[in-house]
């Protein structure tokens, strides 16, 4: 299968191309804006493509023909959609729909698009599926349920097999020190425990997540390649476990101990929330580890963290 990958060289998108390459059958073809540096090395190994997704005729041009599935990741994250939503709303609203365009000039077979659990609210209650009405709160939800309304329209329109993704919150450690997503949980909080021998929460820390590993949403990804399932779907990509943040902060603070052979001091800045939201988002993709297989796959990550944050000295 030969499989374009947008948003190659970034947090989940790097994974996914070290993880699916492996796969013998599989021929992936990153794409980038820009190879950076520290990737140099796929030049030898992949057919790298070097285009911006709101650029449709550079795109039609650039990306090679007979293309089996276009797997689309290149979005602007949470931080810079804050900060530059007009922009955002054109990478991510404009370049999904580029790339739709391209799935039906190249007559690709499929298309994966990954938006977020975001869409369905911010603090998460009760129980949710696919079916859940839509709650966006900031304009990094917004800017991707946008997305996920051009791949309803362009399945629908044009009987395009397309499939929505909606992870929740992904942990990993990065494949590379300058993949720069050290705003995530756990990563921040390693990346805090290792500059600053501390870790510092502006809440109570008793929000509750729904955690789920690079390598679990690689897994969930290889199953609906394999799948090819046929006209527009929607998933969620949850572990339907839950792990409040002050949980995962004392891990921070018991692996850095270890690691670091430091002792980590944790601070709450504020009493609130009082209590923790309690919810279930139900995965329709793979069944999930269970709990303490997440717990486990936490550790060993934040492990992994601390170790790079060691070797490239937190730059």
């Amino acid at each position: 299968m030969k499989i374009l990958l947008t948003g190659a060289t970034g947090y989940i998108g790097s994974y996914l191309i070290e993880y699916l390459s492996k796969e013998l059958s599989n021929e992936i073809i990153p794409l980038c804006r820009k190879l950076p540096d520290y990737f140099r090395d796929w030049i030898d190994k992949f057919e790298v493509v070097e285009c911006d997704v709101t650029q449709l005729d550079d795109l039609k041009e650039k990306v090679p023909e007979e293309i089996d599935c276009i797997i689309h990741l290149a979005a602007f994250n949470d931080v810079c959609c804050s900060q530059k939503p007009d922009q955002a709303l054109i990478v991510n609203g404009i370049g999904t729909r580029n790339m739709l365009e391209l799935i039906k000039a190249k007559e690709c077979k499929s298309f994966i698009y990954f938006s977020t659990l975001q869409v369905y609210g911010k603090e998460l209650q009760g129980n949710i599926t696919v079916d859940s009405p839509v709650k966006c709160f900031d304009d990094y939800a917004f800017t991707h349920y946008v997305a996920e309304e051009y791949c309803r329209l362009f399945s629908l329109r044009y009987d395009l097999n397309v499939s929505v993704v909606r992870p929740s919150n992904v942990f990993g450690c990065p494949i590379h020190s300058k993949i720069n997503r050290w705003t995530l949980i756990p990563t921040s909080l390693c990346l805090s425990a290792y500059k600053e021998n501390r870790i510092i929460l502006n809440s109570s820390g008793k929000q509750n997540r729904d955690f789920v590993s690079l390598y679990f949403v690689s897994k969930c990804i290889k199953y609906l390649l394999e799948e090819n399932n046929s006209g527009f779907n929607v998933y969620n990509l949850t572990s339907e476990r839950l792990f409040s943040i002050i949980e995962v902060a004392k891990m921070v603070q018991s692996c850095s101990k270890l690691v670091l052979n430091t002792d980590i001091s944790l601070i709450c800045k504020s009493i609130y929330p009082l209590n923790s939201n309690q919810f279930l988002v139900r995965n329709n993709l793979l069944a999930p580890p269970n709990k303490e297989e997440l717990r486990d796959e936490l550790l060993n990550e934040i492990e992994k963290i601390l170790k790079l944050l060691i070797t490239y000295g937190g730059n």
